[in-house]
């Protein structure tokens, strides 16, 4: 209808009112709106908030039920996964006869791997395969460094890779570790899983060394290389005698 107002139409008196209208609404303690007037003019203010508070308790009811559900089926999950097998079983904490051992064969390692060549110079097996300028020169490496730059620690890690079938050590071998591959890798091994030189050589349930690979093996090695020295400088000396 042109120019008539609400007030003069036919239906303003059978308007409903919106309780929940933007004009209608007011904040309660909690921050809920709630309705200043009654949906309906035979509800009371108080008969409404009783109605919502019922809602609200239904509502609460329904989502206690729901976490509930959740848990159980957690509980489930669980309880199923504790049941089965681990697929390895975890290594035993070593003791302190075997920690010894441990710390004599990494250090006899170490003087096979890491020692200076004839040259001076103590290589890893990356470096050692490429005709490249040397970090350090020859005899002057600071401690527990190669004069590569890599340390002995990524050395005996290449060493120990290449036995396992990743990469190569020896001379021959064509295919290597970078070191841009080898020294993170190590790095996350220690950072994640507390790796040291060695662990890849026990035993998974005993945490016992397979066989061949305790101290004892590696110093017989050393006594060995050792003896092969002095037989073939006694034949050097023999054959070009003073």
């Amino acid at each position: 209808m042109r120019d008539s107002s609400p007030e003069s139409s036919p239906y303003f008196g059978h308007t409903l009112f919106d309780p929940y209208s933007q004009h209608a609404m007011r904040q309660n303690g909690f921050g809920y709106p709630v309705p200043t007037q009654p949906l309906d003019p035979s509800f009371s203010l108080d008969d409404q908030m009783k109605l919502e508070l019922s809602n609200l308790r239904q509502r609460l009811h329904e989502a206690e039920a729901e976490t509930a559900r959740y848990r159980a089926a957690l509980e489930e999950l669980r309880t199923r996964d504790m049941s089965q097998e681990p697929l390895c079983l975890p290594t035993l904490p070593p003791s302190a006869s075997f920690q010894e051992d441990w710390r004599v064969r990494t250090e006899v390692r170490t003087k096979i791997f890491c020692s200076l060549n004839k040259a001076g110079n103590a290589l890893c097996a990356w470096h050692d395969s490429r005709r490249e300028r040397r970090s350090f020169p020859p005899r002057n490496a600071p401690p527990g460094y190669l004069n590569c730059r890599c340390t002995h620690e990524e050395a005996l890690f290449e060493e120990s890779l290449a036995r396992h079938g990743i990469g190569s050590y020896f001379l021959g071998e064509s295919l290597r570790m970078d070191p841009m591959l080898r020294n993170p890798l190590l790095k996350l091994l220690q950072q994640r899983y507390g790796y040291q030189d060695g662990d890849f050589e026990r035993n998974l349930v005993t945490g016992d060394w397979v066989k061949g690979e305790g101290a004892a093996c590696w110093e017989a090695q050393v006594q060995a290389r050792s003896s092969s020295w002095r037989r073939m400088e006694a034949d050097y000396c023999s054959f070009y005698p003073n």
